[in-house]
């Protein structure tokens, strides 16, 4: 090779890179977007770096309408009708690729029902587990959450005679971690024992959702992830991985003599005592995964749901007297009963609000257009293409909440308009929507109609340093709050 030849090959290099750029300029020129974002997935993973997407892709869709590029290819939108294309049963569109940078393993077989991309696979997957989440499964849970329960309140009796400010958002999570894990393993972790961020697990769990999230977007990258990621298993990785296979060793040992009579059984108990079906194809492997999956996804959806109706409630006085009032007319004592609190309306109004104004995820649900494009809001999407909604977009969408869409008011949910519900409840989606809703949501419901009304009835919390309409938080998938501080003090009952 002549170095005449390195020029001409490096210019037909440029040429050829400028070609696949002014392709894809030209192939979505009628989409409307930050111009960068039409050439490169750059933009996209500096605005994800940035920790606050969830308001830049408001921002987004209010200055450009329904469709929004973000990077080549990848379009976020916002209708009504297009959230029944690309989420209802029945829909042809997968999950994105993206998903694939949440499997930590190579194997299949080790990979979450999260990011399980076949649709025939997740269905089967999820028959497999279906019954242990149902309600009346999650019910039967409720001493395990009882008894996590009394353990946090303990604390923040402790709180109260220091006068201490205490980071509530942390030891929201402190209950969240340890009630998943009572309910998962029978017996908690230890986070409300000791207040701290034992082995670094929180930490460990949020670095691997930002590596997961940006890697989703370079997945070229994932098997250098991988191999790096299990030579050089820390102990904090590690921590997790050997209580689990504990627990998982005693409870298989306990399966075998079977259970008593009376006997409450943890989930992974339950997974034991169905395996002997062997019609449901439950194996150890498939057990393991699922159960470290409640501990990975269950405590940030449930401890962020928590935090978002305790800071809106103490922030909006008269709403928190109107739920006192309907509390103290149940005549609850310590020990509340889920039962009980189903029937109170303004509980389950306060409770579907704050999940409205602070849904846990704040990056678009993206799926794959399938082979022959699909018409969504108007507009022809070519196969392989990614499109997905914000639950954050749809969420604060005036069109369907009103002019006070950015505002706390849970009365919106004991409106008289039938029509009106439906199509608030249709677009409320905290969880995801249709077949790929959170497998977990009647578990972090559950904790929610539980422990919030304890906190409300019981403490007055002042929030401290936090002077936002909305609650201080990072968005790096999991929308989790920072800066979080509270003073607490004990409730004086009539």
């Amino acid at each position: 090779m002549t170095l005449l030849t390195i020029p001409t090959l490096s210019a037909a290099a440029l040429g050829l890179i400028l070609a696949v750029f002014v392709r894809r300029a030209l192939s979505d020129r009628d989409i409307p977007g930050p111009v960068l974002a039409r050439y490169t997935r750059l933009w996209y993973m500096w605005q994800m770096m940035k920790g606050d997407f969830q308001y830049t892709n408001i921002r987004l869709h209010q200055d450009h309408g329904k469709i929004v590029r973000i990077a080549p290819g990848w379009y976020s939108l916002n209708d009504i009708d297009a959230l029944k294309s690309i989420y209802a049963h029945g829909s042809r569109l997968i999950k994105s690729e993206w998903y694939e940078a949440w499997n930590f393993s190579p194997d299949p077989n080790d990979h979450k029902l999260f990011s399980v991309r076949n649709i025939a696979h997740h269905s089967d997957a999820r028959r497999k587990v279906a019954s242990m989440y149902s309600m009346s499964a999650v019910v039967s849970y409720e001493p395990y959450v009882d008894d996590c329960i009394r353990r946090f309140c303990a604390q923040l009796d402790s709180f109260v005679k220091t006068g201490s400010m205490v980071d509530l958002g942390h030891w929201l999570q402190c209950f969240a971690f340890d009630t998943i894990s009572k309910i998962t393993y029978g017996e908690r972790f230890g986070f409300l024992d000791r207040g701290e961020d034992i082995n670094n697990l929180m930490k460990s769990l949020e670095q691997s959702f930002v590596i997961s999230s940006l890697m989703g977007l370079m997945l070229w990258l994932r098997p250098v992830v991988l191999f790096l990621g299990n030579f050089f298993a820390t102990s904090n990785t590690l921590f997790v991985r050997r209580f689990a296979h504990q627990k998982f060793t005693e409870l298989s040992q306990k399966g075998d003599q079977g259970p008593s009579t009376g006997e409450l059984l943890p989930m992974v108990r339950r997974f034991l005592h169905a395996q002997r079906d062997e019609a449901k194809g439950l194996t150890d492997r498939y057990i393991k995964v699922s159960a470290a999956s409640n501990i990975g996804a269950g405590s940030d959806t449930t401890a962020i749901g928590l935090s978002a109706a305790v800071f809106y409630l103490y922030r909006s006085p008269e709403t928190l007297e109107k739920l006192r009032k309907e509390l103290d007319q149940a005549c609850l004592g310590r020990d509340v009963s889920f039962q009980e609190m189903q029937k109170l309306s303004y509980l389950q109004a306060v409770i579907k609000e704050s999940m409205r104004l602070h849904p846990g995820v704040g990056f678009p649900l993206f799926r794959l257009v399938p082979r022959g494009g699909a018409v969504i809001c108007n507009e022809f999407f070519p196969e392989g293409t990614n499109v997905g909604i914000n639950s954050w977009v749809v969420h604060r969408d005036v069109r369907i909440w009103g002019a006070d869409a950015d505002d706390f008011v849970p009365e919106r949910w004991l409106s008289n308009d039938t029509e009106k519900l439906r199509i608030m409840e249709q677009c409320l989606m905290p969880f995801g929507l249709g077949s790929r809703v959170y497998v977990g949501k009647n578990i972090s419901l559950f904790e929610m109609n539980k422990l919030i009304p304890l906190l409300v009835r019981h403490y007055d919390i002042e929030i401290q340093q936090q002077d936002g309409k909305d609650m201080k938080a990072r968005n790096m998938w999991f929308v989790k709050p920072i800066q979080f501080q509270a003073t607490i003090r004990s409730r004086q009952l009539g």
